[in-house]
């Protein structure tokens, strides 16, 4: 609602008499005016006359905006996004070549598996637990711990191991302590 409306509801007395001092003050009419229903006077209608043909002779003579412009201000943002769905592109090819690679070193590896289950040796049958090896004259019987004496000890592999004498790991440093 604009200030000089008089359909305003719920306004108090005291905003009334204040709005239409106001008005007095401004040199508003108390009703304002229509400027459809004034009369047209030869000075108003030259004036109108004259603010056609000026803003004829301005939308003619106005220079255009050339097009090349808006293309000069896009060819940057255009060549980044070519540039970004080029190397997409190029990335998108990688990662298919690189899958496709996996897949059929998927296959070997699946089809070497099968080949060496097959190769496999099957089981023979069981070995009985006690072999009987001959020993020569006044060489006694190796025992096994908790056998009893007369059993043979079934033949073993020992392989030596050097241990290290100090341990010293590589992801370490000596620290000077104070």
């Amino acid at each position: 609602m604009s200030w000089h409306d008089t359909a305003r509801t719920g306004e108090s007395q005291a905003d009334t008499a204040l709005r239409n001092e106001l008005r007095s003050l401004l040199g508003v009419p108390a009703r304002p005016a229509n400027y459809f229903e004034t009369e047209l006077t030869p000075e108003l209608a030259s004036l109108a006359d004259d603010l056609r043909r000026e803003a004829q002779r301005r939308n003619h003579t106005a220079r255009e905006k050339n097009s090349w412009l808006l293309l000069a201000a896009a060819l940057p943002f255009t060549l980044i996004l070519g540039l970004v769905g080029t190397w997409g592109v190029a990335q998108k090819r990688q990662v298919e070549a690189l899958s496709a690679a996996v897949t059929r070193q998927n296959a070997e590896i699946q089809t070497l598996a099968a080949a060496a289950r097959q190769a496999q040796p099957q089981p023979q049958a069981p070995v009985p637990a006690a072999v009987a090896v001959p020993l020569a004259k006044g060489q006694p019987a190796p025992l096994m711990a908790g056998t009893a004496p007369g059993k043979l000890k079934p033949k073993e592999l020992v392989i030596p191991v050097e241990r290290a004498t100090e341990v010293n790991p590589a992801d370490t440093q000596r620290v000077k302590a104070h």
